[in-house]
């Protein structure tokens, strides 16, 4: 026992030091990069591990513990918790941006996803062809969404974006997938929506099993590119969106490009980790074990919900927020 207490007190001081390095000196690339994305799940074992190291030492594991609570507070309390902006007058959305997983059974879910779905703008991600010839076949979707632009991929690569209102103006990308489409509604003050995935990091394996690594290089370029063009488009005053699957969490340098001056749906008004993605193989869990899906607004809306539903069998869990802009002078 008190072997094992030595070695939990050594677990939980060294993954503490390891917490220390992801706060001040995040890293893109390599072993840590790898540890900072594992992040919430290795503070985790830490605070497991200090009940067992009690048992071998009376008192320096109760101030790992307490390091650690302060820590997790700090650093997870505003995504496990936010107050919504509370409604006042103005333009409302409800947006939702979901990855469908293309795969063989992509087609059924998505045509069923979007059947439960209430929303003023849908961006799709890894929009198979037969996804994109079903919907546009579908009376009660074309119906629902008479604006669409739908850019359908053999791959993952495919990517759409579904409208209530006019888009009166897009263009797209294939690396990374992008979109970007001016919407109007009726009304009201045009705004800019972009629906985007760059694709994932690469993950080095150790014997083709075990995970050692994380180059995110590539990534963090494709990032950087989306949000250049944001730049663009909020250094002329335009109201936007970036929604999508942009495969980074929080907690990874390349979100804090990505979402700099943006308003994250889920940090202003969602509740619990908000997890979007799961491994295929667990889609069936209706829980997200990372939070790499986004809903992002530009300072001048409002978020009153944000919610990621996981029930659909794909592996990125379904999201969605209500964002408003205030009227005039409010």
């Amino acid at each position: 026992m008190r072997i094992a207490g030595g070695l939990a007190g050594a677990v939980a001081v060294a993954i503490l030091g390891l917490l220390a390095i992801h706060l001040v000196a995040p890293q893109r690339t390599g072993t840590l990069a790898l540890t900072l994305i594992a992040e919430p799940y290795l503070a985790l074992v830490a605070l497991l591990a200090v009940p067992v190291a009690l048992r071998r030492w009376p008192r320096w594991p109760l101030v790992v513990a307490a390091t650690l609570i302060v820590f997790s507070v700090l650093r997870y309390g505003p995504t496990l918790v936010s107050l919504p902006a509370p409604a006042v007058s103005g333009d409302s959305l409800a947006v939702v941006t979901w990855n469908i997983l293309a795969d063989g059974s992509g087609t059924p879910r998505l045509l069923g996803g979007l059947a439960r779905v209430e929303a003023d703008l849908v961006g799709i991600e890894e929009l198979h062809n037969a996804g994109a010839t079903a919907i546009e076949s579908d009376q009660t979707l074309t119906e629902r969404y008479p604006h669409r632009v739908l850019r359908p991929d053999w791959s993952v690569l495919g990517i759409g974006l579904l409208s209530r209102h006019a888009i009166v103006e897009h263009e797209t990308w294939t690396d990374p997938p992008l979109m970007r489409a001016v919407v109007q509604p009726d009304g009201r003050q045009p705004l800019t929506v972009f629906v985007g995935h760059p694709l994932p990091a690469r993950i080095h394996m150790l014997a083709g099993l075990v995970p050692v690594g994380l180059d995110a290089t590539v990534r963090d370029e494709k990032i950087q590119f989306i949000r250049t063009l944001v730049e663009r488009d909020l250094a002329a005053g335009q109201s936007v969106l970036v929604i999508g699957d942009f495969n980074v969490t929080s907690r990874e340098p390349a979100y804090a490009t990505l979402a700099a001056g943006l308003r994250d749906a889920h940090l202003e008004a969602g509740l619990g980790p908000g997890f979007t993605w799961r491994p295929p193989r667990l889609a069936g869990v209706p829980m997200g074990l990372l939070r790499i899906d986004y809903i992002l607004a530009s300072a001048d809306f409002r978020v009153s919900s944000a919610h990621a539903d996981c029930a659909e069998q794909s592996d990125h869990c379904r999201v969605s927020a209500v964002v408003w802009r205030p009227a005039t002078g409010e």
